[in-house]
């Protein structure tokens, strides 16, 4: 049986690219399945989000733009997850959000990952101990 996410699978990776086939990043993937699925444009791209592309990225630890954007009105915390929350992660040597996956239902979550296709994964202890924030775009029904 087929998944809405299958389609956005196999994606290639590429940084801050905005088009499915020659390349997405981690919140341009997000943004184009809004887009697709519930005709939400979100008002960000990946460099406006992220804010960690420069040479000294790994440094920084207090200004998290996502972060600030996710309680300036357009997203909602929430702890129990529906289909198409956002996971706000700190993955490796930072304290700053440097990813973003989303959750897909039955504990998957679709994401890419640096130098990978677009895949699903379990949303188990690994991606669980780097989650910072799980939001939900607000007036979202689902």
């Amino acid at each position: 049986m087929n998944h809405w996410s299958d389609k956005y699978i196999d994606i290639p990776y590429k940084l801050f690219g905005t088009n499915p086939k020659t390349g997405m990043d981690c919140f341009t993937l997000l943004c184009h399945i809004f887009k697709e699925e519930l005709d939400i444009t979100i008002p960000f791209t990946s460099s406006d989000i992220i804010k960690i592309a420069d040479d000294a990225w790994f440094q920084k630890t207090s200004k998290q733009a996502i972060l600030e954007q996710a309680s300036n009105g357009d997203w909602e915390h929430v702890e129990d997850l529906n289909t198409y929350d956002l996971l706000l992660m700190s993955i490796g040597a930072t304290n700053v959000v440097n990813h973003v996956a989303m959750y897909i239902g039955n504990n998957n979550i679709i994401q890419m990952l640096e130098n990978r296709n677009s895949a699903v994964y379990k949303y188990h202890k690994y991606y669980q101990q780097y989650t910072v924030k799980k939001i939900r775009w607000k007036n979202l029904k689902n």
